[in-house]
């Protein structure tokens, strides 16, 4: 374990705490999440969203909406008032789409075959409840040094998301091995965010009591060959602790720790600081 007590690097994860709970609290910030729904019918409705919404021919990539102008919905600042196409590539032309009650709709793709319309609106149920994030006072304790353990060729996890059950085998990029207390545990970890980084989507015993019930995540920066240090003040609640409208992957079995992890984020809390979910 390394200390982090110094004034410079508690300092860091204060601005890094302030800048989550500006950016949650933001436009495209996961409290102002609305809905999102798959484009795979012509004609269909999206909850949130005025207008009629449906899938381009295959090899296109973005959605087709059809609307009157009375639904004041705006692509590329114009509105529409008949049949209008939202990209989902900027280099082939507006990419959002903007509605009456100051909500926005983008499109988004997981393989850039099926193609979903999110709708994000800063003024929703949850954007307008949430008030900040809590979390642990830093502790130099959960500031670990592990090692990265490579794994065998197509090895996968699977990984199930918030709104559906259903496991989704993820490749695993490497496993990651820490110590606390003299007992060792195992993290399966994914590809990362950042250039080279590794992902962990884990679970432990604050869940639930102390943390948001479905688990939190952590991400990983290389500390030299076969080493990293898990930063578990840095550990981030997961999109879904802010909106219900989530799908966001949550920690497979392999990754659910029988510890308590009294570090990093807590939960997304109203004025009251109660959770909000």
């Amino acid at each position: 374990m390394e200390d982090m007590s110094t004034t410079a690097e508690l300092d860091r994860l204060d601005a890094h705490r302030e800048a989550r709970i500006r950016n949650a609290a933001s436009s495209r910030g996961p409290a102002s999440f609305f809905w999102g729904d798959m484009v795979t019918a012509p004609g269909q409705t999206v909850t949130g969203a005025p207008g009629r919404w449906s899938p381009l021919p295959a090899g296109e990539a973005g959605v087709r909406v059809d609307a009157t102008a009375a639904d004041g919905i705006r692509i590329g600042g114009a509105l529409v008032d008949g049949t209008a196409i939202l990209h989902y590539d900027e280099a082939d032309g507006p990419t959002v789409a903007s509605f009456p009650d100051g909500a926005e709709g983008i499109v988004f793709s997981y393989d850039r075959s099926k193609f979903a319309l999110q709708v994000w609106n800063p003024h929703s149920e949850w954007a307008n409840r949430f008030a900040g994030i809590t979390a642990y006072p830093c502790d130099d304790a959960w500031r670990i040094e592990g090692r990265i353990e490579t794994v065998a060729p197509g090895r996968t996890v699977a990984i199930p998301h918030h709104r559906d059950p259903r496991p989704i085998d993820t490749p695993v990029t490497a496993e990651v091995v820490f110590e606390v207390d003299g007992a060792e545990y195992r993290l399966a970890a994914t590809r990362g965010a950042r250039p080279d980084s590794l992902l962990v989507l884990f679970a432990d015993a604050t869940n639930g009591v102390e943390t948001y019930s479905a688990g939190r995540s952590l991400e990983l920066d290389s500390a030299g060959p076969g080493r990293v240090i898990l930063d578990f003040n840095y550990a981030a609640l997961l999109p879904c602790s802010f909106s219900l409208a989530w799908n966001c992957p949550i920690p497979p079995v392999e990754n659910h720790l029988p510890i308590a992890v009294r570090a990093g984020e807590r939960n997304a809390v109203d004025a009251q600081g109660e959770p909000l979910l």
